[in-house]
């Protein structure tokens, strides 16, 4: 859609769409989300998928279970079970259905099986691949979420797409993403196989994810974060796996350093030309001084709850979404939404390489943490990512099958 056809009002509705997908709202005290009962009709085992998936079919199994399944349990943690993204409150607002001549399968990763929604009987495509629809399910979330939650399940889309493209290029398969129209807006589609060659390492798969340690307020251990770990992350940010939803998609990386060996505290602006390249120069600050105080300034929690100020890193993703509305149509702030989730994942996956935490968050009022970071005149925060190194490691239950699993 050009900007000749985009109308004022299309415009102006998906900037107040922005605007309620803020938080502007205490969260907590609000009712459990509705119990869940799993499908009851007759299901398809994974097994069976990999043999009618012909040669691409193994391949197939493990990237499903590496993106999907549960990795953990931490007796901690309030919110289980832990997969290889985020869900805010382990809600999985996101179900994963398999789609093929217009059927779909419901995908039910911990029990590996796959639920049909019709009496037809499960078909791969002639060359072993499958589609994927990411249906989002934002009603999961607690009412007092408001129309937040619906950011929450595109952010959350995000993810899953990242992680779906990292376990495929690890696993050797081919990926590409899409959209399907439908009345709650653009879902995204995923296609896997047939196979190629691994681009990913199988490493960075195996690598334990964390949102930290939080029984009693959440925060960071105050040793410095090592140089290398923060030059992992920024090359993450841009060099993300073939096919990703951010492949494409504008979005500014804004970081509030704060305790990181060998860098002054302060705003730094990732330039993509200078920080996606091998041999570039390490970023430096734009503004120096004590931009994660800033940053816990416009959190929605106080210090003692969530310390802001003592993380190594606030990572702010943000965009331009009225130069994207009016280049791309209404349905451009759904991809910024998934782009960011995507490219959370991809910097989630380098911080869990490097033995971080990193939590994804919403609850930041918006035009502060804007002004604090000297945004651009039409940019939005889209997501906040609080990167750091956990003050306690403790056990935790392994999940993960190991005929799936990396």
């Amino acid at each position: 859609m050009s900007s000749s056809q985009l109308t004022a009002s299309q415009l102006t509705a998906t900037l107040a769409e922005v605007y309620a997908h803020g938080p502007g709202k205490d969260v907590r005290p609000a009712p459990a989300p509705p119990y869940r009962r799993r499908p009851t009709d007759p299901a398809v085992p994974f097994a069976e998928l990999a043999a009618v998936a012909g040669p691409t079919g193994a391949r197939l199994v493990r990237t499903l279970g590496a993106a999907l399944a549960p990795r953990r349990f931490e007796p901690w943690n309030g919110f289980n079970e832990h997969r290889a993204y985020p869900s805010p409150r382990a809600a999985h607002l996101v179900d994963v259905l398999l789609r093929h001549d217009g059927l779909d399968w419901l995908v039910d990763p911990v029990r590996e099986l796959l639920y049909p929604t019709s009496a037809e009987s499960l078909v791969a495509a002639p060359d072993g691949s499958v589609e994927l629809v990411l249906r989002e399910q934002p009603t999961r979330m607690p009412a007092g979420y408001g129309r937040l939650a619906e950011a929450l399940a595109a952010l959350e889309a995000g993810h899953v797409a990242g992680a779906l493209a990292e376990a495929a290029a690890g696993h050797g398969l081919r990926y590409a993403v899409g959209t399907a129209t439908t009345t709650s807006g653009p879902w995204l589609t995923v296609t896997l196989g047939p196979s190629t060659m691994p681009t990913w390492s199988r490493h960075r798969l195996r690598a334990v994810r964390s949102s930290g340690l939080s029984p009693r307020g959440f925060g960071a251990d105050p040793r410095p974060m090592p140089t290398e770990a923060f030059e992992r992350l920024v090359a993450a940010a841009y060099r993300p796996p073939a096919g990703s939803p951010v492949t494409g998609v504008r979005l500014r990386h804004t970081v509030a350093v704060g305790n990181v060996a060998g860098r002054t505290a302060g705003w730094y602006h990732l330039d993509p030309a200078a920080t996606g390249r091998p041999g570039a120069a390490a970023p430096r600050p734009t503004r120096p001084g004590d931009a994660t105080g800033q940053v816990q300034r416009a959190y929605s929690y106080p210090r003692t709850e969530v310390d802001v100020a003592g993380m190594p890193l606030a990572w702010l993703v943000s965009a331009d979404v009225p130069a994207a509305v009016r280049t791309g149509g209404p349905a451009a702030y759904r991809r910024l939404l998934h782009a960011a989730g995507a490219a959370a994942q991809h910097v989630g996956t380098a911080a869990a390489e490097a033995g971080l935490f990193c939590r994804p968050v919403r609850a930041v009022r918006e035009a502060a943490a804007e002004a604090a970071a000297g945004l651009p005149a039409g940019h939005d925060l889209i997501y906040l990512l609080l990167i750091g190194r956990s003050r306690v490691r403790d056990f935790a239950y392994d999940l993960s099958n190991p005929e799936v699993s990396p």
